[in-house]
């Protein structure tokens, strides 16, 4: 029998390429990146184009989206606003919040699985990265599992035939766990970036930083990104 053929949401960054992993291990995949400018674009842009080369997806598509810097309002875009450091990030939200991202993401991998027959869209989202950062479906209300299952079935309902849904596999793991899980799987966690501050040095404070430096510490073992870099 076949294999399912499933969309892949990539941003460059850790989540998404552990994601990828996982579904190439039951699914065709397909790596779709959506581009807009924002402080690390450029890098992003750079890492799934190396996960492209590693994993050799069956298609692979860039998008762009650029609304989101057009409209503004968030510290991702704008750097008349700061981007806070991971513990200073209050539950009430955080400044790099962009409303309406994630589903509009979707939005585009469900109208581009419709046109390559694919019936799985694949979101590397969980609800909670875990320490040093506040829960992450608190501050990010688009990444709470009742708002993905929601947009979930409305897909399905707009879907011929209720052909295609909406894969979280990651949804209930925290950083270290993702990281863990990547390792098994052989995610090439090199070609990854998570800085939300800075296409050139990761300034280790943010909530991607922060949260990947612990995640990796937890799981005991080094970041092959930063021993790239150190020439280990």
């Amino acid at each position: 029998m076949a294999k399912e053929t499933a969309v892949v949401l990539c941003s460059g960054g850790l989540n998404s390429a552990v994601a990828a992993k996982v579904a190439a291990a039951e699914y065709v995949i397909t790596l779709l990146h959506v581009r807009f400018p924002h402080r690390s674009s450029t890098r992003e842009e750079a890492g799934f184009k190396q996960l492209v080369e590693a994993l050799q997806p069956e298609k692979h598509l860039t998008i762009d989206m650029g609304h989101f810097a057009q409209i503004g309002g968030n510290a991702r875009v704008s750097k008349k606003m700061q981007i806070e450091d991971a513990m200073a990030i209050g539950e009430s939200g955080a400044h790099t919040y962009i409303p309406g991202m994630i589903g509009t993401m979707i939005g585009a991998a469900f109208n581009w699985a419709d046109v390559i027959r694919a019936t799985r869209i694949v979101v590397g989202v969980t609800e909670e990265l875990g320490p040093p950062a506040p829960r992450l479906a608190t501050i990010y209300p688009d990444h709470s599992r009742e708002f993905l299952e929601i947009t979930k079935h409305a897909y399905e309902a707009a879907s011929p035939n209720r052909r295609v849904t909406l894969d979280m596999p990651l949804i209930d793991l925290k950083r270290a766990e993702i990281i863990k899980l990547g390792l098994r799987m052989g995610a090439p966690f090199g070609h990854t970036w998570s800085c939300l501050s800075s296409n050139e040095e990761a300034c280790g404070a943010c909530i991607g930083c922060a949260t990947r430096n612990r995640g990796f510490a937890e799981a005991g073992v080094p970041d092959p990104l930063f021993c790239e870099v150190a020439g280990v």
